[in-house]
């Protein structure tokens, strides 16, 4: 969309027109009683902004998708890169169809789909916006096994894992693999950067061990046990000595009875059983599937002399067996799917367990010490020298060598591989976690997890770790409610909502927008909208409609005189947001870009007549100026008299180009002296 040159001031002529337009049968042409000075001076503002008359003036990107599956499914359109999941839209599909979807506006310009058939492992795709306001996207999906094979061919002179080898009897077998989102790299990359020590950024826990619960399984039967797929995922390390993956179990509180079992070698050898470690599709190209590794080697067992292929400008002449710090470096975006080599654990209810990485070095006295003096019996010490993800059973001071981090589709666990610390960035090999149904895995931490120093800063940040939402395969376990969620929550999921703020007329036009503001929460699963009143800034009686329905006059709904304003001078500690429904009928297909209009407000005057004030309905000679805002998320609106435009001033480049990608983010810049920071709906 391009930028229309500034118009014009009004004359007084046409402020007179405008006060007419604006206040229809209102006696009296002013609304705002506390201003003073000119009373249409917010209105030569605005219109000195120079707005794009086609602006919607909502905080968003109208997608089309048109989607083909091949067998029965639920899409979901979501956020990404984000430690939590916000739904943007969910529909049903068999075979074709279309779905809209509201994307907000922000500092991220992707979102994800995630197909879900119910038999094999989610799918997901991202889906990167142009920029424009509107956008058509045609997605294909094609089933996969419950856990995909992969093919059995190897690149010349890379040797392969035997069954069973280096790492004896208790070597587990490989399920298959596991599909996750192309951004679960980017999630890793965020959280464990190359070369940062994770201790101050405080996004994961560097020093844990979980506590088992029982299941419910896929077929709706309870398990005594806890079922974890393990998925090869993300590396980049420098060596190719010998590293093994392994868990331990043991009794909460007690490492008498602890077990070691390995699970496989992780840099030795680029292939596990004929399988390469994680595999990667480039460009949407569903027909091929590159290999990928935690050490880049070429193919005499080399190191490469170059980071990338040919067709990434680099000197390898094929992608196979190419690392994944490097695959991701290269290709950025264009990485298309991931999927990671997976393993079982099944482990016993309560029982406590965490992950080693070990070497094929013997274990030192100063380690061995350090076992025996939590527990662990002479009988039970291991040979080999190892990283564990509990920092109590490394030597040194600082003796975290692994972290974990819970993202918005995956839980990933990173170790390094050196037992004196390295750098300590912690992902060395990484790995994701997943429950029983292939989703990511919501852990229940040990007390002492959540004791331990190491971890205070991450849990004070991010209460994901301390109170996690019930995981939905365990029965009656976490609580779904902690704070930081942007709506209503699907155990670690969230409904987005939106923020439905009401400049209500009169000539003094402060566009603070703050005469009436709403929070819709649409549930495009369930078709219905849960409504809540924020704010009441206006001094006349004025009521809200939704669809010819009058959900009550706002003042009264505040339990508070006709002129007086809540939450618009501050965050009212005696005026809560008010619930006007939670099941409003939002019919399959609505969006919030179309069922924004459903909402109106009728404003009167004193001698009862009135005004509809309606979102679809702009002011001004070039119908430009908007009596209504739709904001992504819970929104901090405008002081009392505080314009809109100096409260965030990133909105004048967004009012002039919806589409200059810069300023979409702008409602999440607001000048905080001159805004109202909102309660969260439903919370004391």
């Amino acid at each position: 969309m391009t930028c229309l040159k500034k118009t014009h001031s009004f004359s007084t002529a046409l402020k007179g027109a405008a006060c007419l337009l604006l206040m229809g049968s209102l006696a009296s042409c002013s609304e705002d009683l506390g201003l003073s000075g000119d009373s249409n001076s917010a209105f030569k503002e605005w219109n000195e902004l120079g707005a794009d008359p086609r602006n919607t003036w909502m905080t968003s990107v109208n997608v089309q998708l048109d989607i083909t599956v091949e067998r029965p499914c639920e899409i979901t359109a979501q956020t990404i890169l984000k430690d939590q999941t916000t739904i943007l839209g969910q529909k049903d599909f068999e075979g074709s169809g279309v779905m809209f979807v509201d994307v907000p506006q922000s500092d991220i310009a992707s979102f994800g789909l995630v197909y879900d058939d119910g038999i094999g492992p989610k799918q997901y795709r991202r889906i990167d916006l142009t920029g424009e306001n509107d956008q058509v996207v045609r997605v294909s999906f094609t089933s996969e096994a419950p856990l995909a094979a992969a093919p059995l061919m190897m690149a010349p002179g890379i040797k392969s894992q035997p069954a069973a080898s280096l790492c004896g009897n208790s070597v587990l077998t490989d399920c298959g693999y596991l599909n996750f989102g192309p951004w679960a790299w980017e999630d890793i990359a965020a959280a464990l950067t190359e070369g940062v020590n994770p201790k101050d950024k405080h996004v994961s826990l560097i020093d844990y061990e979980i506590m088992a619960r029982g299941q419910v399984s896929p077929q709706g039967t309870f398990e005594a046990q806890e079922t974890v797929y393990l998925s090869m995922l993300y590396g980049y390390t420098g060596t190719t000595n010998s590293r093994v993956l392994g868990y331990y179990v043991h009794s909460a509180g007690n490492m008498a009875d602890i077990e070691f079992h390995d699970i496989t070698e992780t840099l030795t050898y680029d292939y596990i059983n004929g399988k390469g470690k994680v595999q990667y599709q480039i460009d949407n190209n569903t027909s091929t599937w590159y290999d990928a590794s935690f050490y880049f080697k070429d193919g005499n067992g080399l190191p490469a002399k170059s980071g990338k292929p040919e067709s990434a400008g680099g000197d390898r002449d094929k992608d196979d067996i190419y690392n994944t710090y490097l695959v991701s470096e290269a290709y950025g975006k264009r990485v298309s799917a991931v999927r990671g080599l997976t393993f079982e654990l099944d482990i016993p209810k309560g029982k406590v367990f965490g992950f080693y990485l070990r070497t094929a070095d013997a274990i030192g006295n100063s380690q061995k010490n350090t076992l025996k003096g939590l527990g662990v019996p002479d009988e039970k010490l291991p040979k080999y020298a190892a990283c564990y993800t509990n920092a109590g059973m490394n030597p040194g001071t600082n003796n975290y060598r692994s972290a974990l981090a819970i993202y918005d589709n995956f839980t990933f666990m990173g170790l390094d591989d050196n037992v004196n610390g390295g750098d300590y960035d912690c992902n060395d090999v990484t790995f994701a976690l997943s429950n029983v149904r292939g989703e990511k895995l919501r852990p229940q931490f040990t007390e002492e997890t959540l004791n331990s120093p190491w971890n205070q800063g991450t849990i004070q940040k991010d209460p994901i770790y301390s109170n996690p939402p019930a995981d939905p395969t365990v029965p009656s376990t976490g609580t779904g409610t902690e704070e930081g969620g942007s709506s209503t929550e699907t155990g670690t999921e969230y409904l987005q909502n939106w923020t439905l703020a009401y400049e209500n007329g009169g000539t003094a036009l402060d566009f603070d927008f703050n005469d009436v503001v709403l929070q819709v929460t649409p549930n495009t699963k369930n078709h219905t909208a849960t409504v809540y009143l924020m704010a009441a800034g206006a001094k006349r009686k004025t009521e809200i409609y939704y669809d010819g329905q009058n959900l009550g006059e706002i003042h009264q709904l505040f339990h508070v005189g006709e002129k007086e304003m809540v939450n618009t001078l501050n965050a009212d500690p005696d005026h809560d947001p008010v619930l006007l429904s939670e099941s409003l009928s939002w019919p399959e297909g609505t969006t919030m870009d179309n069922g924004r209009h459903n909402f109106w407000l009728r404003v009167y005057n004193e001698d009862g007549t009135h005004v509809d004030i309606r979102s679809n309905e702009n002011l001004g000679p070039n119908n430009d100026i908007p009596q209504a805002l739709c904001v992504a998320g819970e929104w901090h609106w405008p002081l009392e008299t505080e314009r809109v435009y100096k409260a965030y001033p990133v909105l004048t480049e967004w009012a002039r180009n919806i589409n200059d990608k810069a300023a979409w983010n702008w409602h999440a810049q607001p000048d905080n002296k001159k805004t109202v920071k909102p309660k969260k709906p439903g919370k004391k």
